[in-house]
């Protein structure tokens, strides 16, 4: 091994990043070139990019499937999308997916919290939209 790899090597290493590879069709390579260069993005950057978005929405969807199935409640799906629960909740809602009753409790504990510690105004703005949100139909009943 050359000195420039074990250097390089050694990088990689010391950065904790790991080093993957793939291999691409000829029209596939050339597509990746052309949108490298509209992005004005290295080719690995983009696929870096590409793959990391990937991994987001496999996060999001995977933790969607699991709260929709009643195996994790909306804190934890929020965590393993690793969104804001206020983002998961938005999803829900955009997806037509019923929040649980944990949901209301989540909110109540929520705004007991924001009442003890001193919540802002934007908090508590939150949490009247999604009870409202609940109570007008934008979010369904809990069909469970």
């Amino acid at each position: 091994m050359s000195s420039l790899v074990q250097k390089e090597k050694k990088i990689s290493q010391n950065k904790g990043t790991i080093t993957k590879s793939i291999r691409f069709a000829p029209e596939d390579s050339e597509l990746l070139k052309r949108i490298s260069k509209a992005q004005h993005l290295s080719e690995a950057a983009l696929m870096k990019k590409f793959v990391l978005e990937g991994i987001a929405r496999y996060r999001l969807e995977e933790a969607i499937r699991a709260y929709s199935q009643g195996e994790v409640d909306l804190s934890a799906a929020a965590y393993h999308a690793g969104i804001s629960v206020y983002r998961m909740l938005n999803e829900l809602q955009r997806r037509g997916i019923t929040p649980s009753a944990s949901t209301e409790k989540f909110l109540d504990g929520l705004e007991t919290l924001a009442e003890t510690f001193g919540g802002s105004e934007a908090l508590f703005q939150t949490i009247a939209e999604m009870r409202k949100g609940r109570v007008e139909g934008r979010i369904k009943p809990n069909s469970r």
